[in-house]
């Protein structure tokens, strides 16, 4: 499993309990990611040699990154309220204006800014204001800048989801403002073998707005 981005393992904390029995679960750690070209392949030499991949927003940017490289390796993959996207002009102007506000304000200064995009109701964001907070404080500086950058400067990930030949899930909330149904719709339509489950009333940070959801359609793909 991959977190997203000023994330970490704490983020699929209940979905790495609704797996255990069904699948051996490492959350990959970003705080040795520095060196965009070199973090993936380090990530495959650690893995066995087949496996499947759950990647939540910049997780999923990260686990086609993994499929481009070993596509052979994956059995499945799971795209949690992420996309298959190129980076465009203003999402590196969003990296960049990240970047720009981590060095001036620190990493709080961030968590706040993006915090209400995250979440579709305010109840959530409150219960949950805290863990996204102190995630983000605990992000190593290294790890931030790289995963801002990462952001900015992905390939195109829809040719290597239409020649992947293992079980695709795709889960979105209908209404996240950071990976729209728009964006949901052009994985599917560069693999229509797709599963994609949208989510009524959901925003983005779908591990704990709608994690009881999230477990039940992860424990099905695993078990397909």
């Amino acid at each position: 499993m991959i977190p997203g981005t000023l994330c970490d393992e704490r983020v699929f904390r209940r979905q790495k309990r609704a797996l255990r029995g069904l699948a051996e679960v490492v959350v990959l750690d970003y705080r040795k990611l520095d060196r965009l070209d070199a973090w993936a392949p380090q990530v495959l030499r650690s893995l066995p040699p087949r496996f499947s991949v759950a990647g939540f927003s910049l997780g999923g940017l990260w686990a086609l990154e993994l499929l481009r490289l070993a596509p052979e390796r994956i059995e499945r993959l799971a795209m949690i309220a992420s996309n298959a996207q190129a980076a465009n002009a203003p999402g590196k102007r969003k990296s960049e204006h990240l970047r720009h506000l981590w060095c001036e304000r620190g990493p709080s200064a961030v968590a706040r800014q993006v915090k209400p995009a995250y979440f579709h109701h305010e109840r959530c964001r409150r219960q949950h204001a805290s863990l996204v907070h102190d995630m983000a404080i605990k992000t190593s500086r290294k790890a931030a800048f790289a995963e801002f950058a990462w952001a900015a400067t992905r390939p195109d990930g829809r040719a290597a989801l239409s020649s992947f030949g293992g079980g695709l899930l795709l889960v979105s909330g209908a209404k996240d403002r950071l990976c729209p149904p728009l964006w949901q719709r052009a994985m599917l339509a560069a693999q229509p073998r797709a599963t994609w489950l949208e989510l009524p009333r959901v925003g983005h940070f779908i591990p704990l707005e709608a994690g009881g959801r999230l477990n039940q359609a992860l424990i099905g793909w695993m078990r397909s």
